[in-house]
């Protein structure tokens, strides 16, 4: 994924602090497990709020254990004990690695390209695992990535089409099993928060894909002849709040069992300070930490 969601640190409490980091160890940790070390460098706090709404809605508590790992080889950290969500969440994550870089060899060309080739071959037997899990949800993201595939070569000049393409893949990703009231709701925010993603993204990335002429949305939506995205600020701003208000609305009807302050300030601080800073030009990957998983 984009790595855009993360929680707003300074206003978590301490316990949520390192629940939320416990939970990303834990993630790290499964994948590690089930498919190798190398997976691990693609996670992304994205992947972490998954799988906090999915324990929180699935499980009433987790249990933590002290484990040490390649980024932290001397202090034993809290890590989030193994789970049926935690482990779903990893095929989730290698899925998703694998398409986006299937998407970099049908975008760059040189040495990215390059370099993306070579991944592809390092982390095809993953993928391959991880679709023999989740064969439904590769289907589905496969299609939808070949029906944005087609939109972005017919340079289509549509906000909404090709955010809904990415939207359902995130909306796929609702388990099976839950109660069809649960499932309807987990469906609606999943599919917002994909909607917010691909659209806050094509933010992030209107001045790259000017310089190297890729298809951009956002550029071709308001005939934009140069990246300044304050040109078109607050039109990007209502499209944008739009689906944080239909992620909020949505979070609120979940039955959640823990973790309501932690996922709360992700959705209703974080989220709409990422909005604030890419659509201002002061967003910063990664919040500005270089270390794998500082928060």
């Amino acid at each position: 994924m984009f790595g855009f969601i993360r929680p707003v640190k300074p206003e978590l409490k301490v316990r949520e602090v390192e629940r939320f980091q416990s939970v990303y160890c834990g993630l790290c940790h499964e994948i590690r497990r089930r498919y190798g070390q190398l997976q691990t460098g693609f996670l992304s706090y994205d992947m972490t709020f998954l799988a906090l709404i999915l324990q929180a809605v699935d499980t009433p508590s987790m249990e933590v254990e002290h484990l040490r790992c390649i980024a932290s080889p001397i202090r034993r950290k809290n890590v989030a004990v193994s789970s049926d969500m935690l482990a779903y969440t990893a095929d989730i994550s290698v899925l998703l690695t694998y398409h986006k870089i299937e998407d970099t060899l049908q975008d760059e060309s040189g040495a990215k390209r390059m370099a993306a080739v070579s991944l592809e071959r390092l982390l095809r037997a993953d993928y391959r695992k991880a679709q023999v899990c989740l064969p439904k949800l590769d289907a589905v993201i496969r299609q939808c990535l070949d029906e944005l595939l087609i939109l972005e070569q017919q340079q289509v000049p549509s906000l909404d089409r090709t955010a809904d393409t990415f939207a359902r893949i995130l909306q796929a990703i609702v388990p099976e099993g839950q109660p069809e009231p649960v499932r309807r709701v987990m469906e609606q925010m999943f599919y917002h928060t994909g909607r917010w993603l691909y659209l806050i993204d094509a933010c992030a990335d209107l001045e790259d894909d000017f310089r190297t002429g890729s298809y951009n949305p956002v550029r071709l939506r308001f005939e934009l002849e140069t990246p300044d995205l304050s040109l078109v600020k607050e039109q990007m701003e209502r499209t944008l709040e739009r689906s944080l208000l239909d992620i909020h609305n949505a979070c609120q009807l979940l039955p959640l069992c823990q973790d309501e302050g932690l996922i709360g300030n992700i959705i209703d601080l974080g989220l709409p300070l990422i909005t604030r800073q890419v659509l201002d030009g002061t967003y910063h990957v990664n919040g500005g930490h270089e270390t794998h998983g500082s928060l």
